[in-house]
């Protein structure tokens, strides 16, 4: 049998999870390549969380976010600690009656699955679980057991150790520096370590498509949006109680060691304020530090009105990542007016929760032509109108 050669860009958790999903189909010769190690880069910086009833995608997706909570488990019960899952709970305070309407109806979507959920209005139960939180103008708060958080770095090491034993290759290391081209369709890529023949090349690199996608003669309608994290030590040096993933309409937070996670939530950032947005160059982002004082002092905004447990925490650290974002913030998948070169970008701050389903229904497309509803919502020709997505010759 024939194979079809297929060369993804981007060791995320969403290149990952498609090289693993395709490596699944004996019709596909699958290689997967990274500029760094396996799951850095944004994922390196993800909060890992998938929550089953926030607002960080509609329960219009809801399919989507139970199948990458569902299939983050499995990995787990196959090898404990592969995803580096933190049994937390969840706790989503609601703020307004829009949100609280949201809470109430994503806690019905998660029990239906399944899941413990309630949701509560006597504010000294939410203490019990959050004590360090002011409620005076919390209408409630949305809570399960059951949730946490993942480590996405893991998941993905985890993905290519599943699709390396599937027979795929895996280029850790390797920077795609051109993509070969024949007329209008790519036939392969150039790497700073050798050119490489394929059938269809799948662009999932997250951050740096805005420039990956330049090399197929393409300019993508993504920005980078800020995606600043604190690290908080609590007053008392040590958190004495299970701090949960913690979520509000402006912020979430979850534990990391005895320290606090601290982030603003990606759908607040504006696109056409040069504060939160822009276009940036991702390789000149620092392990840690980079954050602007408009977000430490946001920090403590939010901190003084919501959480003033923490108020007199210390920083130990900070980092900056950036997201990939298209104005609606939704992920871009599959074909483009660019022949053998797909996409699977975009996903904002909403990778860890997508990437599942991405990989599973792209793989299926690239290898048998069936394109799913999901496949079939998010493809590029949307932003035609809008964009004029050729602006920038190949090269």
């Amino acid at each position: 049998m024939e194979k079809k050669r297929v060369g993804v860009i981007g060791g995320g958790i969403v290149g990952t999870a498609l090289g693993y999903n395709l490596s699944l189909h004996p019709n596909i010769e699958v290689s997967l390549f990274e500029k760094d190690q396996i799951g850095s880069g944004t994922t390196a910086k993800s909060a890992g969380t998938v929550c089953l009833f926030d607002d960080s995608i509609s329960h219009e997706y809801w399919d989507m976010r139970l199948f990458g909570f569902q299939s983050y488990e499995r990995m787990e019960q196959e090898e404990k600690g592969s995803a580096g899952f933190d049994k937390t709970g969840t706790l989503v305070i609601a703020t307004n009656p829009e949100v609280e309407a949201y809470i109430k109806a994503g806690i019905a979507l998660a029990k239906g699955a399944g899941y413990t959920g309630e949701y509560i209005t006597d504010k000294a139960r939410i203490k019990e679980i959050c004590p360090d939180l002011n409620l005076d103008d919390a209408l409630g708060a949305g809570w399960t057991a059951d949730d946490g958080y993942f480590d996405a770095t893991m998941a993905s090491n985890t993905y290519v150790k599943k699709m390396k034993a599937n027979g795929a290759q895996v280029y850790p290391f390797t920077k795609v520096e051109n993509l070969k081209k024949s007329g209008n369709k790519v036939t392969g890529i150039e790497t700073n370590k050798g050119s490489y023949d394929f059938d269809l090349v799948v662009d999932a690199s997250g951050a740096w498509t805005r420039y990956t996608s330049r090399m197929a003669g393409l300019e993508l309608p993504i920005w980078h949006t800020k995606a600043e994290v604190f690290f908080l030590v609590p007053p008392k040096q040590k958190l004495e109680y299970t701090f949960p993933v913690l979520k509000y309409p402006r912020f979430y937070a979850r534990r990391e060691g005895d320290n606090v996670f601290f982030c603003k939530a990606h759908l607040t950032m504006d696109l056409n304020d040069p504060m939160h947005a822009g276009i940036w160059d991702p390789d000149k982002l620092t392990a840690t530090g980079g954050t602007d004082d408009y977000f430490l002092e946001f920090l403590f905004g939010e901190l003084d009105e919501h959480v003033p447990g923490l108020l007199d925490s210390g920083v130990a650290s900070s980092w900056l990542g950036y997201r990939a974002e298209p104005p609606d913030f939704l992920p871009i998948l599959g074909d483009t007016s660019v022949e053998g070169y797909m996409l699977a970008v975009g996903c904002g701050g909403n990778g860890v929760i997508e990437a599942p389903m991405i990989g599973q229904d792209l793989a299926l497309y690239i290898a048998y032509g069936k394109k799913s509803l999901l496949i079939n919502r998010f493809p590029l020709s949307r932003f035609e109108k809008q964009f004029d997505l050729t602006a920038v010759p190949s090269k």
